[in-house]
């Protein structure tokens, strides 16, 4: 029986809208995926319906793969109802049940000398999570400030708590300060956290990101660090090859560069000195195939592990639900 010709009206008209909108969120990204500031990429993963989710039955410690082997770290803990850059409980619960296990997290000292998951005090930063300039807040605020009037915030006390309540995931930290007075004060806070957490196994799991040589004296001298990425992005002219030879000196398994810097002689220097190329921030498949040549991992606000690693494989077929449940099983 033929159909009505309205009908067949209404399905070509839904078929174009779908293109549009396609199209447009493809236009809001730069040449590495990344959504422009402001810009909201709906519709990459789902809601998490129950908030209280924790992980069950982890891994035994002697079979959790190894940091440097999940090659895709989530960038400022993910994303949340298609929103980035939030660093926030919901973006980690929301990533998490999306098949991520390794969240990079921003860190800033308030106002009162608390470390909280923030990315700066910029007007911009306030803008982007929708919220009213306030300068450097104080810890009260932040911590009863919603970050897009929706998701909860999270200080040095909640990420450590998600450390000990999902015993499979790891925490990058990015605290952006690199003078010695601030990141003593960072790292203290850091080390204050785990003390009373009583448990000090957390430790191999947290992974500091150092931006240069001194740092590691400094932090070492707080802390009992045993995982560590020397990161560049504050670098103006790195020596490739002084820094290769300082991760392998001090066992520093991964080097972080961003995605336009890249190119065969970096790549070469470092992993000639043993060091893993990890690229930020990339957030299109079809960039991480071009960077793959070079890169052993990336950083990203959507793209999860299973994803990357189906698609390297080849296998195109898989939905997100398909890919987020075969997890690390994916080859």
């Amino acid at each position: 029986m033929k159909k009505a010709w309205w009908v067949w009206a209404v399905s070509i008209l839904a078929v174009c809208l779908g293109l549009s909108g396609y199209g447009r969120a493809l236009s809001a990204e730069d040449e590495t995926g990344a959504v422009p500031e402001g810009e909201v990429l709906t519709g990459m993963a789902e809601i998490v319906e129950n908030p209280d989710l924790a992980a069950e039955d982890p891994l035994p410690e002697e079979e959790r793969e190894d940091w440097w082997n999940i090659p895709v770290i989530a960038h400022a803990m993910g994303t949340v109802d298609g929103r980035r850059n939030t660093n926030s409980l919901d973006a980690f619960l929301e990533s998490y049940e999306a098949g991520q296990r390794v969240f990079e997290v921003d860190l800033q000292l308030t106002g009162d000398g608390h470390l909280v998951a923030r990315h700066d005090w910029d007007q911009i930063s306030y803008y982007n999570l929708e919220q009213l300039y306030a300068g450097v807040m104080d810890y009260e605020t932040f911590q009863n400030t919603p970050i897009c009037f929706f998701y909860t915030p999270l200080d040095i006390e909640g990420l450590v708590s998600l450390l000990q309540d999902y015993p499979d995931i790891y925490l990058v930290t990015d605290s952006k300060e690199s003078d010695e007075e601030t990141v003593r004060a960072q790292m203290g806070e850091i080390a204050r956290a785990v003390r009373e957490a009583e448990d000090e196994t957390l430790w191999e799991r947290i992974i500091i990101q150092i931006y240069h040589e001194e740092m590691y004296d400094w932090i070492s001298q707080e802390a009992p660090i045993t995982n560590w990425i020397f990161t560049l992005y504050q670098l103006g002219s790195p020596d490739y090859e002084e820094i290769g030879a300082f991760c392998r000196e001090r066992d520093i398994p991964v080097v972080t560069v961003a995605a336009e810097r890249l190119n065969g002689m970096i790549s070469r220097t470092l992993r000639g000195c043993g060091c893993r190329v990890y690229v930020h921030t990339v957030n299109q498949l079809r960039a991480m195939l071009a960077l793959s040549w070079g890169a052993d991992g990336f950083y990203s606000d959507y793209v999860t592990p299973a994803e990357w690693k189906a698609v390297s494989a080849g296998t195109n077929r898989m939905t997100l639900r398909d890919m987020a449940g075969a997890g690390e099983q994916t080859e």
